[in-house]
């Protein structure tokens, strides 16, 4: 089975599994309802998302890697090929190789993360994510396409460039959005002790709202959180809202997609 294939059986198998599994806990047990849900927008991102942003990442990617094997005069299977032979990682059991590459790509994905909170024009595609003002597991997909493409390439070219087996860089991107199910659920699960090393929906949940701003950036760990400063925990504050009630973001498709690349044609 190619990578491609592979990753998008792994997305809409997990999704249909994960999918029925959340929306029976959330009805049982939800942590909170604060603010509306556009349902049809947030299934929509579903499709947009892994066939979109997911060909769009890889097209990235790999583009990158050529030329930087043209550069150093060879082709992306001769440098990938080098690269596996030169890696400690690459003679590791893919379980193995699957933890010590979600431990790069997080880390990588948290400087990701924090640098698209603070610049303006990274923030103003990433406010789309932060624009759904029912925080559960259906909005987890809602990314524009450039935001995730940011975060994706960055997350992903440091795993290849490290040696690390294709069959685990096209496991990974479906692990992170499967993932994510979990990350937004409507759930009030902080982990317990284990807060302090591992992303719960409680405490990405606070990340969406207006407490929580500048906060619990991590993807899968918050230990980095914890390491770097930026941890806040879910058990002392609980959100009010989420949203970005500063920004007029449409909640539509079109809207959404376009509202960035106007928003920075507009005189600050």
């Amino acid at each position: 089975m190619s990578p491609n294939v592979l990753s998008l059986t792994v997305v809409y198998v997990g999704l249909v599994v994960l999918g029925g599994i959340f929306t029976l806990l959330e009805r049982r047990a939800p942590e909170r309802d604060v603010g509306t849900a556009s349902r049809k927008l947030d299934a929509t991102y579903w499709i947009v998302t892994p066939f979109l942003t997911g060909a769009l990442t890889r097209g990235a990617t790999f583009g990158l890697l050529a030329i930087l094997a043209l550069a150093l005069r060879s082709d992306p299977p001769s440098l990938l090929s080098r690269l596996a032979s030169a890696s400690p990682f690459a003679s590791h059991p893919l379980p193995l190789a699957l933890f010590e590459a979600l431990l790069v790509a997080d880390l990588v994905g948290y400087a990701s993360h924090r640098a698209r909170h603070r610049f303006r024009t990274l923030w103003l595609f990433h406010a789309v994510h932060h624009s759904s003002r029912r925080l559960d597991w259906l909005a987890a997909a809602r990314m524009h396409p450039i935001d995730d493409l940011v975060d994706n390439v960055a997350t992903s070219l440091p795993v290849l460039l490290l040696g690390f087996d294709l069959h685990v860089y096209a496991l990974l991107g479906p692990f992170f959005l499967l993932h994510t199910i979990l990350l937004h659920a409507n759930l009030a699960w902080d982990f317990g002790p284990l807060r302090f090393v591992l992303a719960s929906p409680a405490w990405h949940r606070l990340h969406h709202s207006p407490e929580g701003e500048g906060h619990n950036f991590g993807g899968v760990f918050s230990v980095f959180d914890v390491i770097l400063g930026t941890f806040r925990d879910p058990r002392v504050i609980r959100p009010t809202e989420f949203g970005t009630p500063s920004l007029a973001i449409p909640e539509s498709l079109l809207g959404q997609l376009a509202y960035p690349l106007r928003a920075l044609a507009r005189p600050t």
